[in-house]
């Protein structure tokens, strides 16, 4: 168990144990808000470990899902050093919901209910309550890809898009793979954050995506834009609040839809759990403060919108990536693998963050930042996160300007 000297020493009152696939942002919100931060994770990245007051490695089964007994045993050396202190999870646990149960046995977990998880995780039975709310969604199949239209494939509980792919008209699937219809149109999220009897939106983003053949759909990154219509965000803010009374969904969450260029909106998936985006949208204390108050049926506190337009890209390794031991990291670069390490090919290596007085500006900024962590790193990529368009769909799109 790691201890930096530099942060207090924990104590049940004003201490969150922070469980998730990789724990930094999650971990900087606690900080942020006032609260000392024990995280287990996956990665262990060098800024999750400055940030935490004690950080435990979680080992990683088969797609980076969490094995359950080093789970299990990291979180207990947690609650031993807190007793007191509740468990606010990320992701990594969509497609693990009964890992989650065990975790809340005799403690606080502060997120969705695990039954909420299943609900979010089973695409026909969210299809089907999703048309009992009149919340427009793509059709889905279980048994096979139909023969006309176009249709992706994807994997149930899953997240982050790495497991989409184009499905093969006719194909026979095997849960937990299963079929959606394809939806042209700007893949969009909305972060918010869900209570009992109010919902407070923090904004809006435009996912990035990395040109990439494998895995057309993994999540690249994301802009904040703001040009919407005032009807499409009411519209998710109902929907957001029909979720909430009738699909239990609680706290700071997100639904990735798209949008078509005659203005039609679609929900395409739910994200039952903290969002990558919700720092470049609002003050990460605040949010954290929300997140805890809306899981435990309280009234929302105020949350600081923020002003600058923000992007981020996550930079994935594409091939065996070592990281210099010398390499003075930006403070515009997080979740920082450790100096000396070597990042697998295809793994995430960091985020890279830039902002703008509009979204094309923050993508410009973007795109100097990436060339310059490539030059550090020696990676000869010249490639760009880009936007998917309706007249786009097969993994084209727009180059920042």
């Amino acid at each position: 168990m790691k201890k930096p000297s530099r942060w207090p020493a924990a104590s049940s009152a004003r201490t969150v144990i922070i469980v998730a696939r990789a724990g930094r942002q999650l971990a900087a919100a606690a900080r942020a808000a006032g609260l000392t931060p024990l995280v287990a994770d996956l990665f262990g990245d060098s800024d999750t470990r400055e940030i935490a007051a004690c950080w435990l490695g979680v080992a990683a089964g088969a797609d980076f899902h969490f094995d359950p007994d080093s789970l299990r045993q990291a979180v207990a050396a947690l609650r031993a050093t807190a007793p007191q202190a509740p468990l606010v999870y990320g992701t990594g646990f969509e497609a693990q919901a009964s890992l989650l149960a065990t975790l809340a046995e005799g403690a606080e977990v502060l997120g969705n209910t695990p039954d909420t998880l299943r609900l979010m995780g089973q695409p026909n039975r969210l299809a089907e309550r999703l048309r009992q709310l009149d919340i427009p969604t793509p059709a889905v199949r279980l048994q096979a890809v139909p023969t006309r239209g176009q249709w992706l494939v994807k994997t149930q509980g899953e997240a982050g898009g790495w497991h989409v792919r184009w499905g093969v008209p006719g194909e026979t699937l095997q849960a937990p793979a299963f079929a959606q219809a394809f939806v042209p149109g700007r893949s969009l999220s909305v972060a918010a954050v869900v209570g009992a009897h109010e919902v407070s939106v923090l904004g809006f983003c435009e996912h990035l995506f990395w040109p990439n053949d494998h895995r057309p759909f993994q999540y690249g990154g994301a802009v904040v834009v703001r040009e919407l219509r005032p009807r499409l965000k009411e519209a998710l803010a109902h929907a957001l609040g029909l979720l909430a009374r009738y699909a239990g969904l609680r706290g700071l969450c997100g639904i990735d839809f798209v949008l078509s260029p005659s203005g039609e909106w679609q929900l395409i998936e739910i994200n039952p759990r903290p969002t990558a985006t919700f720092d470049l949208l609002a003050r990460a204390g605040d949010v954290f403060r929300a997140h805890l108050a809306a899981c435990r049926a309280q009234a929302l506190p105020p949350i600081r919108r923020r002003v600058p337009y923000a992007a981020q890209a996550v930079v994935y390794a594409p091939t065996a990536q070592g990281i210099p031991n010398s390499l003075d990291w930006p403070l515009w670069i997080s979740d920082r693998p450790q100096p000396g390490s070597t990042v697998p090919a295809g793994a995430p290596v960091c985020t890279v963050r830039a902002e703008g007085a509009d979204a094309a500006a923050a993508r410009r900024g973007l795109a100097r930042r990436l060339a310059a962590l490539r030059s550090w790193l020696g990676i000869d990529d010249r490639s760009l996160p880009i936007t998917r368009t309706a007249t786009q769909p097969r993994g084209h799109g727009h180059e920042p300007t």
